[in-house]
C-alpha cells in the first residue's frame, strides 16, 4: 500500500548576481592580489576562456557582459603560478615543476595578441611531449602555466555560478 511519495526539489542553481557568489569573490580579492575564473559559454561546441583579476569591480563588469546560462567557476587559491616569456629557460622551468602525466594548462596572457583576456590562445594536456609542445607553439610570449584548475567541485575554493536570464531565473547551459 502507498501512502505517498515527497519529490524532492531541484536544487536551485547559484547566480552570478546572488549575494553569496558576488561576496565570496570579492572577499578573495581582497585577501590576494588576483584570481582566475573558468568561463564555459552555452552552446559554442565547449568553448571556454580563463581570466585573471585584480579588480572585483572589473570582475562584476566582466560578469554583466556574460550570456545568460553562460556557468562561471571562480578559484580562491592561485592558479597558473608559472609565469613569464617562453623560452628555453621557461620551458625548462616548467617541465622539472609540473609532475609528468598531471594535466596541465598553458594559457597565453600577452595583451597585444588580443585585445580582452577572454580571447587569449589556451592549451592542455597531460604528458610532457604535450607540455612542451603546447609552450614551443606560445614561444616568445607572455603565459601562465600549472596544473589545470580543479572545477569539477564546488568546495572553500572553488564556488561557481550562472549567469541568469533577463527575467532572473538561472539555467546551466550546454557546454
Amino acid at each position: 500500500m502507498i501512502i505517498g511519495a515527497i519529490e524532492k526539489a531541484p536544487a536551485t542553481l547559484p547566480s552570478t548576481t546572488d549575494k553569496k557568489f558576488l561576496k565570496s569573490v570579492e572577499g578573495w580579492l581582497l585577501g590576494q592580489p588576483e584570481i582566475m575564473i573558468l568561463v564555459r559559454y552555452s552552446r559554442t561546441a565547449g568553448n571556454k576562456s580563463f581570466e585573471f583579476f585584480t579588480s572585483f569591480a572589473v570582475l562584476r563588469n566582466r560578469l554583466g557582459m556574460l550570456k545568460a546560462e553562460t556557468s562561471v567557476t571562480a578559484f580562491r587559491k592561485p592558479q597558473l603560478p608559472l609565469r613569464g616569456y617562453v623560452d628555453d629557460e621557461f620551458i625548462g622551468k616548467c617541465l622539472s615543476v609540473l609532475p609528468a602525466g598531471s594535466e596541465f594548462l598553458v594559457l597565453e596572457t600577452d595583451p597585444r595578441m588580443a585585445t580582452e583576456q577572454w580571447l587569449y590562445h589556451q592549451k592542455a594536456g597531460e604528458s610532457p611531449d604535450e607540455l612542451r609542445q603546447a609552450l614551443e607553439g606560445v614561444r616568445g610570449r607572455l603565459v601562465a602555466v600549472g596544473a589545470y584548475p580543479p572545477w569539477l567541485k564546488d568546495g572553500p575554493d572553488v564556488i561557481s555560478a550562472y549567469v541568469p536570464h533577463e527575467d532572473g531565473t538561472v539555467k546551466a547551459g550546454v557546454y
